[in-house]
C-alpha cells in the first residue's frame, strides 16, 4: 500500500510539474502573440501613414506644371509597341517623377501612370479611362499600387469587384516596366 501511494504521488506531482510547464508555455505565447499582435499594428500604423505620404508626393508631382516628352513606341520591343501608342515623361530636376503610357486610339482608354521620387517607384495607377481629367481622387482610380524602396506595400481598388488575393507578379511586373521605361528614355537622351 505504501508503494502505491508513493507511486501515486509521483504521478501527482509530475502532473502537476507538466502542467505548470504548459501553463508557462501558453503565458509564453499570449506573450508573444501580444506582442505579435502590438508588432502588426505598428506595422499597419505605419504602412498607413507611407501611404498617405505617397499620396501626398503624388499631389505634388501632379501640381508640377512639367511639359511632358513623348516617345511613340514604334521602335520599342514588341510587348510595349503592341500595348502602347506612346509614352509621356515627366522630369524634374533631372530625374523622371512620372511615366505615363496611352494605348491605341480606338482600341482602349486605359493607362498606366507610374510616380517616383529619389528613391524610385512609388506608386502606379491604372485606369481604365485613363484619358479624362488631371489629378483625380484617389476615389476615383480603378486600382492604385503602392511601393517602398523597391518592395510592394500595398494596392487599392476603388471598383466593388472582389479579389482574393493580390498577386505578387502583377507588383513585379509594374516595377519591371517601370525600370524598362527608364532605360528606354536614358537611352532616348542621347
Amino acid at each position: 500500500m505504501k508503494k502505491s501511494k508513493i507511486i501515486l504521488g509521483i504521478f501527482s506531482a509530475t502532473i502537476l510539474l507538466a502542467s505548470c510547464n504548459s501553463n508557462d508555455a501558453k503565458a509564453d505565447n499570449l506573450g508573444t502573440k501580444s506582442s505579435e499582435n502590438l508588432d502588426s499594428k505598428s506595422k499597419l500604423e505605419d504602412d498607413k501613414k507611407l501611404i498617405e505620404s505617397i499620396d501626398l508626393k503624388r499631389g505634388e508631382i501632379e501640381a508640377l506644371a512639367i511639359k511632358p516628352v513623348e516617345l511613340k513606341t514604334e521602335n520599342l520591343r514588341e510587348k510595349v509597341k503592341q500595348k502602347w501608342s506612346k509614352i509621356h515623361f515627366y522630369v524634374n530636376n533631372d530625374k523622371v517623377v512620372k511615366v505615363k503610357t496611352y494605348a491605341y486610339e480606338g482600341i482602349s482608354k486605359r493607362t498606366e501612370v507610374f510616380y517616383a521620387d529619389d528613391k524610385g517607384l512609388i506608386l502606379v495607377v491604372i485606369e481604365d479611362n485613363g484619358e479624362g481629367k488631371k489629378g483625380k481622387q484617389k476615389s476615383e482610380l480603378d486600382k492604385m499600387y503602392y511601393f517602398n524602396e523597391g518592395e510592394f506595400l500595398k494596392e487599392f481598388k476603388s471598383s466593388k469587384e472582389k479579389e482574393l488575393n493580390v498577386r505578387n507578379s502583377d507588383s513585379e511586373e509594374l516595377m519591371n516596366e517601370f525600370s524598362e521605361y527608364l532605360e528606354i528614355f536614358e537611352k532616348q537622351k542621347k
